[in-house]
């Protein structure tokens, strides 16, 4: 029978953290997977948000805004936006958490990461569903 246990010796864990069985994998695990899953994800989400954006530059405002109503486009541009957003407050709280060490300014910088993050999103993907529906104006041809 193998012992997965440690060996206390070089276990850097406290002794409150061995007895109750946490340590700082517990949390911090899921954060780094998430930073890397969404920057995977950012990836192809980035290339096609430039591919869109590369093909949209100098044509006229109708037509322009009658690619972005696109079904498609519009699904790839809002989980583009999704993506980044989630991605840029989890970087965001690693600064802040690293930096900062006084405790009051740290939870008022949490919050405003938290805030600032929800607020481009979801002003971003506004944006997106009401071209996407067409309720932007376009002007006559």
């Amino acid at each position: 029978m193998t012992d997965n246990r440690p060996d206390p010796r070089v276990d850097m864990r406290t002794p409150l953290r061995r007895v109750q069985g946490l340590g700082a994998a517990h949390h911090g695990v899921e954060h780094w997977y998430m930073q890397r899953l969404t920057a995977i994800a950012n990836i192809p989400l980035v290339i096609s948000f430039v591919i869109i954006i590369a093909s949209v530059a100098g044509r006229p405002y109708p037509e322009a805004i009658r690619i972005l109503s696109n079904p498609f486009i519009a699904i790839l541009l809002a989980l583009g936006v999704a993506s980044i957003t989630y991605h840029m407050r989890l970087g965001l709280q690693i600064v802040v958490e690293d930096y900062v060490h006084a405790k009051m300014p740290k939870f008022v910088y949490g919050i405003a990461n938290t805030f600032f993050a929800v607020a481009v999103a979801a002003i971003s993907i506004f944006s997106i569903l009401k071209i996407s529906f067409g309720r932007v104006p376009l002007p006559p041809l």
